[in-house]
């Protein structure tokens, strides 16, 4: 009865990566978007053709041109400085959610959440007061 508890102890350790000490950085998807940009975090989309992930990233108005990818279910941020009532960022697709966050009051920014809900393409247009035009976010979603 040990012996086995054992191997089924082996088995879920190999299944699960425990023991390896190594983590592997996720694998880069390939996509027909072209763009330019740097595939160490900038903006636009890499030398092979694929856009940056935009988890986990807090976008602001300094990010026109931004074209990133998002899967089902992952967020970014958009953080702006911009006064309460002041003007709005805009969405332009269905594939993103464009939620504001109520707990940032009191910073002098406003910020949302960028949420992928259903594979697409969003267009987010960014108001910037110091700027004669708006900063313009794409993102894709898988």
């Amino acid at each position: 009865m040990a012996d086995r508890r054992l191997v089924c102890l082996a088995a879920l350790a190999l299944f699960t990566g425990c023991g390896g000490g190594r983590v592997r950085p996720p694998q880069e998807r390939t996509g027909a978007s072209g763009g330019t940009g740097d595939p160490e975090g900038g903006t636009g989309a890499t030398a092979a053709g694929t856009q940056p992930p935009a988890q986990g990233r807090v976008l602001t108005g300094a990010d026109d041109g931004f074209a990133g990818r998002l899967t089902v279910g992952q967020t970014a941020r958009l953080r702006l400085p911009l006064p309460e009532g002041g003007p709005q960022p805009t969405a332009r697709g269905d594939a993103v959610l464009l939620i504001r966050v109520g707990n940032v009051t009191g910073t002098g920014h406003r910020e949302w959440e960028l949420r992928a809900v259903h594979p697409g393409t969003t267009r987010i247009t960014v108001p910037r007061p110091a700027a004669p035009t708006p900063a313009t976010l794409t993102l894709t979603v898988t």
